[in-house]
């Protein structure tokens, strides 16, 4: 079954001015999603564009119920509750597809996926485009406890991912 990415919210360049475009993307179990998730969106948009660049969308990325982490609910309705949060956001929006997968998906892996839709689906070049991850302070600090990430992908070596923590 596909997943596509919901793109009625994308806010796509319509001159090239020379700023790089960014796609905020944040994973986790949104158990339930909070107004600080979405918050979390606006002060990375904000410090971004501050810093020159231009924030074109934001996606949630619910886990897959294969995370099994105890007191999870079920993924439809975390899906739910997302989009309903969502539904104030000029420009965030819920991507269905690691909640719908049989197996654990790592967060590079989403990341990866969203770049590939942009670059297929988008007029952005891939120099011009970044999909940077944005998390809280219990994503970050498991940056630090070995074994839960692969060291590669936490450096984002192709500089085509990029990872951004408020």
């Amino acid at each position: 079954m596909e997943f596509p990415l919901p793109m009625d919210k994308v806010s796509v360049p319509t001159e090239d001015d020379g700023k790089v475009s960014v796609v905020l993307v944040a994973t986790g179990s949104f158990n339930p999603p909070t107004f600080m998730h979405l918050r979390m969106f606006e002060l990375a948009r904000d410090a971004l564009q501050m810093g020159g660049y231009r924030v074109i969308a934001g996606y949630m990325s619910p886990v897959t119920d294969a995370y099994s982490k105890p007191g999870l609910a079920r993924a439809e309705h975390r899906l739910r509750m997302c989009n309903l949060a969502c539904e104030s956001s000029d420009f965030i929006m819920v991507d269905q597809w690691e909640a719908n997968q049989s197996t654990y998906q790592r967060s590079l892996t989403v990341l990866r996926r969203i770049e590939s839709v942009f670059i297929d689906q988008v007029p952005i070049s891939r120099e011009s485009l970044k999909v940077m991850l944005v998390c809280g302070a219990d994503l970050l600090q498991s940056f630090s406890i070995p074994g839960v990430w692969i060291p590669d992908q936490v450096l984002f070596p192709e500089n085509h991912v990029a990872l951004i923590c408020i």
